[in-house]
């Protein structure tokens, strides 16, 4: 009796081959359904280019920044055009570098990456993207200044991975400290993109897009494993929106000193390290970290502002862990008594609880730290040491000196584009670089679901696969727009000879359920306009899915603070 159950079990488990008909079917639709997640990869892909090129900048990498081309690649810079991978490695190194690869202490080059709105052409295999740049440029002792940019660029698959085929470099506004001044260029540029495009970036409309016949052989069995690599790989791209959410959420805790919530981000066994204070483990040691730090609370005249920008996430082939690079800017202060701004980069991993992500720890490096009247030309601050009021569990993991000394974090991933260790300055320890987790040698996720045994269950499992491809990139088709937002705002501006610059940042967005709907908080950097000030706020909205196309219902500004740009006063009034 008991051998007759099992046997029955068993035959109920085996999969049943469906007819020829059917099999092609599958096949068929398995062939779109890789065709869509490859876009919704590719909009991450490409985003994880052009911050690495970000950073790249940041740190003098020039070798690297030219290897993020097409092998007939073309960037348009003011000192001409420059085409092909080796040629602007040459220009990197000669014209940026000046000779050396690396930044020589005292010098500053922050290259901040924002404001992304990227749509994938029908094929797949060609994409634009438009950024805003925020640069930090000059000298200790000699100069400081501002400068926005802002790029209209092309990329193309090649050789199985996306690279930059066109670069434009446009100039927008350049500020000093001293003397203090802001110009703001025309700059007249046309967009890549409409309000439908950007809300709609991975189109498959395109019915020059079909289905590439991979598949055509395949067997049933084949065509489950293929099943199991793509819902791996989806699963890939909700956790790096599960990450990218986290993160920036810390970053909104931290501005209003929300101790509590951000602590409860971490891990039990968590750990902070902010610069040369050393390391704090586990949550409440780091609760009470950050209270000591920051202050218990915010003050109703002061701002701590910390933007969390350009960052690039790695998932764990097993989906168990991460990690991500980015860049903290940060102003803070107290009216009438000074304010200061700060840059640096972070080097944080995350692990997923109980399907939960949450930060494992925070690695922080300062680049910079300067009073905000004095600008980084006269004023460079060293990095805080260890608290004697509360002192850490351990000193710190890395010692380095801060700008006007150059220190290079090393990278958690290599180049995009060559699959290899970035080159670093002679002399800087490269040993310590952390291997990209996309080649780890850990054991891919086996899907939540066992692999479809019929063909009912592969028509319910790749419609369950289809609405999670749909979900990922509703996340970058809402950033779209957000991104756009600010870009359209920029345009009015000029055309009521008020210029000013409206960079949104650091989107947390959450999908309903349904698909149907999201919810945005991002955040408003904006520069210039008629009084010629600095202006910091959030906003508070939400999106709407109508047949495929996302689209902006709300989006409500809340100015948090302004400063008088041409004058550099540490004057920094809230407005709640």
């Amino acid at each position: 009796m008991a051998l007759a159950a099992a046997c029955c079990i068993a035959f109920r488990a085996a999969p049943q081959i469906p007819s020829g008909g059917s099999l092609a079917t599958i096949r068929t639709r398995l062939e779109q359904v890789e065709n869509s997640l490859h876009k919704a990869e590719a909009i991450r892909d490409i985003k994880r280019l052009q911050y690495s090129y970000a950073h790249y900048a940041e740190s003098g990498l020039w070798l690297d920044l030219g290897d993020l081309f097409a092998a007939n690649g073309i960037a348009h810079y003011a000192q001409g055009d420059f085409r092909g991978p080796e040629s602007l490695r040459k220009f990197y190194l000669q014209e940026l570098g000046r000779g050396q690869l690396g930044l020589a202490d005292g010098r500053i080059y922050p290259h901040i990456m924002i404001q992304p709105v990227v749509t994938i052409a029908g094929d797949g295999k060609t994409a634009k993207g438009r950024w805003h740049v925020i640069a930090m440029l000059g000298s200790f002792g000699s100069s400081a200044s501002w400068a926005g940019v802002v790029y209209e660029n092309r990329y193309v698959f090649e050789d199985g991975v996306w690279k930059i085929s066109e670069l434009s470099y446009n100039s927008q506004y350049s500020g000093r400290y001293s003397p203090p001044g802001l110009s703001i260029s025309k700059w007249d540029l046309p967009y890549h993109f409409t309000k439908e495009s950007a809300g709609d970036p991975a189109s498959n409309s395109d019915s020059s897009a079909p289905a590439n016949g991979s598949l055509a052989s395949s067997n049933f069995e084949e065509l489950r494993q293929r099943w199991a690599e793509l819902t791996r790989r989806a699963q890939q791209l909700r956790d790096q929106t599960d990450v990218l959410n986290l993160q920036h959420s810390y970053g909104y805790y931290f501005d209003q000193k929300m101790w509590e919530a951000a602590a409860n981000l971490f891990a039990g066994n968590g750990t902070l390290e902010l610069g040369q204070r050393g390391v704090y483990a586990g949550r409440d040691r780091i609760r009470r970290a950050l209270s000591v730090i920051g202050g218990e609370r915010l003050g109703d005249d002061e701002v701590n502002d910390h933007f969390q920008l350009a960052t690039v996430v790695h998932v764990a082939p097993d989906g168990k862990t991460a990690k991500a690079r980015g860049v903290e800017l940060s102003v803070s202060g107290t009216k009438g008594k000074g304010a200061q701004w700060e840059e640096g980069i972070f080097e944080n991993s995350y692990v997923k609880q109980n399907e939960i992500w949450k930060i494992n720890s925070v690695h922080y490096y300062p680049r910079v730290i300067t009073d905000y009247e004095l600008g980084w030309a006269k004023d460079a601050k060293p990095a805080a040491g260890p608290s004697t009021v509360f002192p850490p569990d351990r000193p710190p993991t890395e010692i380095y000196a801060i700008y006007p000394k150059m220190y290079y974090p090393q990278f958690h991933y290599t180049n995009p584009v060559t699959r290899l260790p970035v080159e670093y300055p002679p002399g800087v320890a490269a040993g310590m670089e952390r291997p990209d987790t996309k080649q780890s040698s850990s054991s891919p996720a086996a899907p939540q679901q066992s692999p479809p045994r019929n063909e009912k269950e592969f028509n319910a499992r790749l419609a369950d696969l289809e609405r999670q491809i749909q979900e990922n990139i509703a996340y970058d088709a809402v950033e779209n727009l957000v991104s756009a937002h600010g870009y359209y705002l920029d345009d009015s501006a000029q055309a009521e000879n008020s210029p000013g610059i409206h960079q949104t940042v650091q989107p947390v967005i959450h999908i309903a359920s349904d698909g149907k709907s999201a919810t945005i908080r991002a955040r408003l950097i904006k520069a210039g306009g008629g009084t010629g000030e600095l202006v910091g706020g959030t906003y508070e909205g939400q999106a709407i899915n109508r047949n495929g196309i996302w689209s902006l219902q709300s989006l409500a500004l809340k100015q948090t603070w302004t400063s008088p740009f041409n004058h550099w006063m540490p004057v920094i009034e809230r407005r709640r």
